[in-house]
């Protein structure tokens, strides 16, 4: 009980943080709140893989994912849509800026960071580690920023239907797991995680993209505009992926033995905890509306 109350209460604050950035203060607060959830969510990704013995150097990388995500969110400030805009000369734009770019130079540094080390132990691990971890919550998370930007009028309720559609299914997978479960998903990875409980996250998922299909307006899905028939495909799909997620960090936790991947948010763990649906079900959401 005391862990559920700790769980709504800080998801009543999240809410509100959510709301806020999204429909009440400027843009740059939207992105000051992801780019702190970058920050916050490399520190304990890199953390986390200290107990599996990876040897990063954390203060260089998450710096590089700040960058990365501090440009993105530059890209939806300054120039806000995803029309390619010429910035550096003839045919330049902002987003083949950064990743033709920074991503070939992320992986120079950290190179050069290898060098300097006094060994070459887990040089490679480290390597592979720093890139991984920058790909997974930096670039995945930067598809909030993406669905935004798809039209400044409906952007907001475009990422307020994501997270509802993705954090219903967390719901749905904690409540009919803890009710119903009897039967273990994965045991190697995640001995809670139950059939019954999976089931219940993508159920969960449907019904919730089917109530909230009023948010995506006009917006195109699979190429037609939103019925229910199609809002309960996609909340299917989002719930499924969702997921995917969820397991995608349960074993990385797994395996670096670590129960949570932090301690900043009562009842629910770290940001990671939090995110980890998300950074699956964003790219989909936001391939599922350009090229659906």
């Amino acid at each position: 009980m005391t862990n559920l109350i700790q769980r709504l209460a800080s998801s009543a604050v999240l809410i509100g943080l959510v709301a806020g950035a999204l429909f009440w203060f400027p843009l740059w607060v939207y992105a000051a709140v992801l780019v702190g959830f970058v920050g916050v969510g490399l520190y304990e990704f890199f953390t986390m893989v200290r107990h599996r013995g990876i040897l990063v150097h954390r203060p260089l990388s998450i710096t590089l994912g700040v960058v990365f995500i501090g440009l993105v969110a530059w890209r939806s400030l300054v120039e806000p849509g995803l029309v390619p805009t010429p910035i550096l000369g003839p045919g330049a734009t902002a987003i083949s800026w950064m990743w033709d770019i920074f991503w070939p130079a992320t992986i120079i540094i950290i190179f050069i960071r290898q060098f300097l080390r006094e060994n070459i132990f887990e040089a490679l691990g480290g390597l592979a580690t720093t890139l991984f971890g920058l790909a997974y919550i930096a670039a995945l998370l930067s598809y909030f920023f993406y669905l935004r930007a798809i039209d400044m009028a409906q952007g907001s309720w475009l990422v307020l239907f994501l997270i509802l559609v993705t954090k219903m299914g967390d719901v749905g997978a904690y409540t009919v797991g803890n009710v119903l479960g009897r039967h273990t998903l994965i045991f190697r990875i995640s001995p809670r995680k139950t059939v019954e409980g999976f089931v219940g996250a993508v159920a969960f998922s449907a019904v919730t993209a089917a109530l909230a299909a009023p948010m995506l307006g006009a917006e195109r899905i699979f190429g037609q505009p939103p019925t229910l028939a199609l809002s309960l495909v996609l909340g299917l799909l989002l719930g499924l992926i969702g997921q995917l997620g969820d397991l995608a960090e349960s074993l990385l936790k797994r395996d670096c033995q670590v129960k949570d991947s932090g301690t900043l948010i009562p009842g629910l763990g770290g940001v990671l905890d939090v995110l980890d649906s998300l950074l699956f079900t964003a790219p989909l959401f936001y391939g599922i509306l350009i090229y659906g």
